[in-house]
């Protein structure tokens, strides 16, 4: 194995995981399976053969965890990795892992290729960093893959697909009024090997995956180590939090998406997720898989206040809170998905469904309502497709799920039709209306904001290629797709009872005249909620929620009309001189949706075109003087 060296070795601390420096030296800790032998290996830097093994005594177990401490380490001369039970054996809590940027099957050849490194002694200036603290209420929460989001566009400077090709993006971010990232699996992964299949969450074999690589990451991981081939830099600790930073700097918050399955030991996840939140100042983080406990993340006195966001959870073991705003757990919400896609492509029995989905806020924990993410068709091809088109996976397209609450308006795949096109751009608007005009935390999925397409593709797991990245020629093409999601996320912003803390009782508690939320159709104050119903009108009270300045919010009234025929709909009354304005229509082509001020106002009824969404907000109008009322 190694040349027989003497190395001065001490009982090192079995509480401290992985390779941590302590004083002048360095504490070695992992965890083993009962009754193995254990030793530690280390190289020289840049060396092909290990420098020397040291192998653990019983003097340094505690339980199944080996500690050894060596004083007087020179953490920049070594790597390292451990061996257990003849078998080289990479340390999971490794804060770097080195040997390549990419991972191949060619590392079982040599088992000595991928090490272990160590933490910087380098003090980083974080310029007195702050955590935005976005509230869940006034988050806009965007997702993206850190290399597939730049990877194809030309405007980055830097090298593309990595941390620092994001910091050009942040422009680009503050434009849209984005205030939260979140990030696909950006700590280390094996990129050759396992990887999860979206529709059956099972884990496939290698030689399905021979030839491609595991894109997206969620399998389990180096959880403690930045992503190395997502580096424009060969430091991906310094690189990673001066993204961070620059992130803070701007306002906006990351959140981390971090896969945890059944074989990891729930407590690694616990101190991977309290690691790089104190020492990268990552603000939040979408946990999923079965290799982690809600309610030990939950009842953390490190996370507490940290944005934790779980598919699954018993509510009653959240920790609460004093009050709705400062609430730090959320759902991420396939529902929300499923339902509201059915109601965009006009099936049955999908109102009441709907009318759930748009009011839901709950007053100890935040939803998370999305159209569309990752696992699934984009916004665009939700609206060009009926059928996954998958035969890219080499998996005869048996892959990704078989129905995506999906309609191509008339024809599959790209059409050159005006009507077809029209229609699709009205039903992304619709769709993105869906998101931001409910009470839940809006998630768009990066590229959606402008027509990203993944030529059908609904599993695109495996496609580090021009269909797992985002196509930014689309920008320039669906310039006007952006500017109305824009203008939608403004409008969002400008309206706080829209995105009210905590949860809506449908009531006048604060006896304002009014409920603070009420469902018409085409009744007043009556939702129809038949099968054969696809129309539903919202009210929001504006009384109910204040500007920054104090001043009550206008009231807001949105109908959906999901019907094929035009539909009316009949308003409720306003008091005083208050009519209803109508200000977004997604019907209007040529208005983009957000009409002019000079628009005329409603009193009893709105006719509603066919698969339409419309926006309208009191307004007051003029006492008209009495001598002319009678004329």
């Amino acid at each position: 194995m190694a040349e027989s060296r003497k190395m001065k070795t001490e009982k090192g601390l079995a509480l401290v995981p992985g390779a941590n420096p302590l004083a002048d030296g360095c504490n070695f800790a992992v965890e083993v399976p009962e009754d193995s032998r254990a030793s530690l290996i280390l190289y020289k830097k840049r060396s092909a053969k290990p420098y020397v093994e040291i192998p653990f005594t019983e003097e340094n177990r505690t339980g199944n965890v080996y500690a050894m401490y060596i004083p007087d380490f020179n953490l920049k001369e070594y790597e390292y990795n451990f061996l257990i039970n003849g078998k080289v054996y990479t340390d999971p809590c490794a804060y770097r892992i080195l040997g390549r940027e990419r991972f191949g099957a060619e590392v079982g050849t040599n088992p000595h290729k991928v090490r272990g490194g160590f933490l910087k002694k380098e003090v980083f200036d974080w310029e007195n960093d702050k955590n935005p603290a976005i509230p869940y209420h006034e988050m806009i929460l965007y997702k993206l893959h850190v290399r597939g989001y730049t990877k194809a566009n030309r405007t980055i400077t830097g090298t593309k697909g990595t941390f620092q090709a994001l910091e050009e993006m942040i422009p680009y971010w503050k434009e849209l009024d984005i205030n939260t990232i979140e990030l696909m699996p950006a700590y280390e992964f094996m990129e050759s090997g396992t990887c999860k299949n979206s529709e059956s969450e099972k884990m496939v074999s290698e030689k399905h995956t021979q030839g491609r690589v595991n894109f997206w990451g969620y399998m389990y991981g180096y959880y403690f180590a930045p992503k190395r081939s997502y580096c424009a830099t060969d430091d991906p600790e310094k690189e990673f939090k001066t993204f961070i930073k620059k992130l803070h700097q701007a306002g906006i918050a990351c959140i981390m998406e971090m896969y945890f399955p059944r074989e990891c030991n729930p407590v690694t996840a616990l101190r991977a997720l309290q690691f790089w939140k104190l020492y990268y100042h990552v603000d939040g983080f979408h946990v999923l898989g079965e290799g982690v406990s809600a309610k030990l993340l939950m009842h953390d006195g490190v996370l507490s206040d940290t944005r934790l966001m779980f598919h699954d959870f018993d509510e009653s073991q959240i920790r609460k809170k004093k009050k709705p705003e400062d609430k730090c757990i959320a759902q991420y919400n396939p529902g929300f998905l499923q339902d509201m896609r059915r109601f965009l492509k006009s099936d049955e029995d999908m109102v009441s469904a709907a009318a759930y989905h748009i009011r839901r806020n709950p007053n100890t924990y935040a939803v998370i309502n999305y159209m569309a993410c990752q696992d699934g068709f984009t916004m665009n091809d939700m609206v060009t497709y009926n059928y996954r088109h998958n035969e890219a996976n080499q998996e005869n397209n048996h892959d990704g799920s078989s129905y995506n609450y999906s309609w191509n308006c008339g024809v599959e795949g790209p059409s050159r039709r005006l009507q077809i096109r029209q229609m699709r751009e009205r039903q992304i608007r619709n769709a993105f209306l869906m998101v931001l005009l409910s009470q839940g935390v809006p998630m768009i999925y990066g590229g959606d904001e402008f027509g990203n397409s993944q030529n059908g593709n609904n599993n695109a797991y495996c496609q580090d290629n021009q269909v797992g990245w985002i196509d930014w020629k689309a920008l320039k093409k669906n310039e006007s797709l952006f500017q109305f999601v824009k203008n939608a996320i403004a409008f969002r912003k400008e309206h706080p009872i829209l995105h009210v803390p905590g949860e809506m009782y449908g009531v006048d508690y604060q006896t304002r005249g009014l409920p603070d939320v009420s469902l018409h159709g085409e009744r007043a104050w009556y939702m129809n909620s038949e099968n054969t119903s696809r129309l539903l009108g919202i009210m929001y009270c504006g009384a109910y929620a204040h500007r920054a300045d104090g001043s009550e919010d206008a009231s807001i009234y949105v109908a959906y009309n999901f019907h094929w025929e035009d539909r009316i709909f009949a308003l409720p009354n306003l008091a005083g001189y208050r009519k209803w304005k109508k200000v977004i229509d997604t019907s209007a082509v040529k208005e983009n949706g957000f009409l002019e001020q000079e628009q005329e106002t409603y009193s009893k009824k709105l006719k509603v075109t066919p698969r339409t969404i419309v926006v309208l907000m009191a307004v007051e109008e003029e006492k008209k003087d009495a001598s002319v009322a009678a004329l």
